[in-house]
């Protein structure tokens, strides 16, 4: 399956082009109007004076307005495994903070010694990585005996959202079901995994879906996926007209969602 192979990941994520996109369609049209990035920080326990490390932070969206919320003393060092998605974080959050540094990392080789923090975030990435237990093994041992873990990830049948998409791109004789099944991190086996490497897990779930009004958002996240490389203008038309029939018939095209939160603590 491609989802975790390097050279894929690296293609994807050369930039926040493609992220921006998916984060796009999910602001706008979430059902659950609380919203994700603050569901989040309604979890996260970050301690005074406290490092904190967030490993693939993409374009550090969930830190956009929210750097605040870091207590007093602490740092915070955002990673991600693509220059181009730390170039994007930067800008994001320009003007930087003094306590806000940035690094190129691979999860499967942090290049920092044991319990160097107290807090780690993997948000949506666990998946992409090669070696989970590599992976899982480094984060146990860079985080503080009495630190916490937190990773989010999706339902094996692509978050719900790929199951729905897989069920449509039949229909224009595109195979995208390695985009709706065998996620190798999700949320049924979630628990599982962290517990080979973890004495605490707990698994919070975020009630969503979409409901999405503007046809061309569904159309720019679709063109994100690896699977639309082959689309011309012509099918994308297609598919464009498809969705605009549901959203005109319906009011809305109504897309499942299944996300949570593992946070997991050493001990």
């Amino acid at each position: 399956m491609y989802i975790n192979q390097s050279k894929n990941v690296k293609h994807q994520y050369s930039s926040d082009k493609n992220l921006a996109a998916r984060i796009n369609l999910h602001a706008k049209h979430s059902t659950n109007k609380q919203g994700f990035f603050p569901w989040l920080f309604e979890h996260y326990q970050f301690s005074n004076s406290g490092t904190i490390l967030e490993l693939g932070c993409g374009n550090a969206m969930q830190w956009k307005g929210r750097t605040s919320k870091l207590p007093h003393g602490s740092s915070l060092i955002l990673s991600d495994f693509s220059h181009g998605m730390l170039e994007a974080a930067k800008e994001n959050l320009s003007p930087i903070q003094d306590n806000i540094s940035f690094m190129q990392i691979d999860i499967q080789d942090i290049p920092f010694p044991a319990g160097a923090f107290d807090t780690i975030i993997a948000n949506h990435m666990l998946y992409y990585v090669p070696d989970i237990d590599s992976a899982l093994a480094q984060v146990s041992r860079v985080l503080k005996k009495d630190g916490r873990f937190y990773a989010t990830t999706i339902s094996n049948n692509g978050g719900g959202i790929g199951e729905y998409i897989r069920d449509v791109m039949k229909k224009f004789g595109v195979d995208a079901s390695e985009y709706a099944q065998n996620i190798p991190f999700n949320i049924e086996n979630g628990s599982d995994i962290l517990g080979r490497h973890f004495a605490s897990v707990k698994r919070y779930d975020y009630v969503d879906s979409l409901a999405i009004t503007e046809t061309n958002d569904l159309i720019d996240w679709l063109q994100s996926s690896m699977f639309m490389s082959g689309f011309g203008e012509e099918s994308i038309r297609e598919l464009y007209e498809y969705f605009e029939n549901i959203r005109v018939a319906q009011g809305s095209i109504n897309i499942p969602k299944e996300t949570c939160l593992f946070i997991q603590q050493n001990q």
